[in-house]
């Protein structure tokens, strides 16, 4: 009963778990005094950690759910049928008992996480040279712009890219205008983690319609 609930509503419980968590990281940043024993490198670790909980849960849940199936029950007993396409190199770890559940929970979970952690990071080290020589960034800075990145998640991440850079522009024009001489851009990214984060499928959505709505123009 529990578990039918939480499958029900994973997406709704794990918005929450994040929302709270990216709170947090607000607090942490704004009022630091109230949160003092939680370093940027301790929420850089929970959010590594939440996003692997994550895929361990649902991975587990597939396999519960194909378990509780007697046609999907032949799925988690056949390797991957040699017509499906993939990498020879990684073929041999997929002929076994569960070799088409670990193709498809790889392709469907796990592959988006490996590669929201590897953006992250890439990200995280450019963000480190750009406050080495530029600035425009608090020494935790790239360690913080790490953990939004994260609490995005994927493909929310997409979202976040593009839009805290708008949201920088328009926090450095908004700070020159009130008479700031130094300013730092975090908060931008803060706010824009968490646009990101709730409403990324809507702007996603949005952006492949006026895409697809200005290529009809274009060939019409």
């Amino acid at each position: 009963m529990i578990l039918n609930f939480i499958f029900s509503n994973l997406n709704v419980i794990v918005l929450a778990i994040w929302i709270i968590f990216w709170i947090i990281v607000a607090i942490r940043y704004f009022c630091p005094a109230w949160v003092k024993n939680i370093s940027f490198s301790k929420l850089a670790i929970i959010a590594f950690s939440l996003r692997i909980i994550y895929g361990i849960f649902i991975t587990w849940g597939q396999y519960y759910v194909w378990n509780s199936n007697s046609f999907t029950q032949t799925l988690l007993n056949s390797p991957l049928a040699k017509g499906v396409p993939t990498y020879d190199f990684i073929r041999p770890l997929f002929e076994n008992n569960l070799g088409y559940f670990s193709y498809y929970v790889l392709g469907r979970f796990w592959l988006y996480i490996f590669t929201l952690f590897i953006v992250s990071i890439l990200f995280y080290f450019l963000s480190k040279i750009w406050w080495s020589y530029r600035g425009g960034f608090s020494k935790d800075g790239p360690l913080l712009i790490l953990i939004l990145m994260l609490i995005s998640g994927w493909p929310g991440v997409l979202v976040f890219i593009p839009l805290s850079l708008i949201f920088s522009i328009i926090y450095l024009v908004f700070s020159y205008f009130r008479g700031k001489k130094e300013v730092k851009i975090e908060p931008a990214f803060i706010l824009a983690s968490l646009v990101a984060l709730i409403f990324n499928n809507v702007i996603l959505d949005f952006l492949q319609k006026a895409i697809f709505f200005l290529e009809k123009v274009i060939h019409s």
